[in-house]
């Protein structure tokens, strides 16, 4: 009897020694599971920050890509205007030399008309030109057109003048951009700020004078809030990046500030 009680002791110290390794073994199983859960957790998470890292990286690729294009259009539209202005000079110059020597013609068909009236009031005297109406008429004819012809040359000078000037100021323009300088007296605002990616949005563009690569300061009344550069130009807007350390300590660009080329 005893035996078999001794037998039974044992029996169940063993039932226990195994379920007790079998709530360790489980445990074990269930810590190496959440390890697992967080490994693949962090790894998802370096996943997804890559992933936003090669998109940022694409953004600005393109960005960039159609920064250069908006300045390459910019540059073949202004040598455009600018061959079609000095078009257009050359063909003024050709119409003042034909002007010219229209009027020469006329000054020469009038010296001889007044040669005439002179010698036909020499021969019938005391008569005047006035007592030859065919003769005043011719004389009135040719002053007439002599005068049109001269305020056609005065039209076609000044046309000249305005488009040498036009030509000028397209060369400094042009000058001027390729040097990266925004226009002289240059002065927006603020539409929009972006602290999350550090850039700006300006109400400032291309027709205003803003050039891709270049500075600008940020104001608020008397004090400098911080300095910019210019990322991407449009033809009334453009995107400046923020640049760290620039600016007074402690503040912050906010919408409605206002932005000026330091050259001014």
């Amino acid at each position: 009897m005893a035996s078999s009680s001794l037998i039974s002791r044992i029996a169940l110290g063993l039932a226990f020694i195994a379920a007790t390794a079998a709530g360790v073994k489980n445990y074990s199983n269930k810590e190496k599971i959440a390890q697992a859960a967080q490994e693949n957790q962090t790894f998802k998470d370096g996943i997804a920050s890559a992933d936003a890292k090669v998109k940022k990286a694409a953004d600005e690729a393109k960005a960039a890509k159609e920064e250069l294009k908006a300045i390459a259009n910019a540059k073949a539209a202004a040598e455009a205007k600018a061959g079609s202005a000095a078009a257009e000079i050359a063909m003024a110059k050709k119409e003042t030399e034909a002007v010219k020597a229209q009027i020469q013609v006329k000054d020469s068909q009038i010296a001889d008309l007044t040669k005439k009236v002179a010698d036909a009031a020499a021969v019938v005297a005391p008569t005047t030109p006035t007592q030859d109406p065919e003769l005043v008429k011719k004389v009135s004819d040719a002053e007439a057109k002599a005068a049109e012809k001269e305020q056609l040359l005065k039209t076609v000078q000044a046309k000249v003048e305005d488009a040498e000037k036009e030509a000028a100021a397209l060369k400094a323009d042009n000058a001027r951009r390729a040097a990266g300088l925004n226009k002289p007296g240059l002065e927006g605002k603020v539409l929009a700020v972006n602290p999350n990616w550090n850039f700006v949005v300006l109400n400032i563009g291309d027709r205003q004078g803003v050039v891709s690569g270049s500075s600008l300061i940020v104001k608020r009344g008397g004090s400098l809030v911080a300095k910019l550069r210019v990322t991407s130009v449009e033809p009334s807007t453009s995107i400046a990046d923020i640049q760290a350390g620039n600016g007074a300590k402690g503040s912050i660009i906010q919408p409605g500030d206002v932005v000026i080329f330091p050259g001014s």
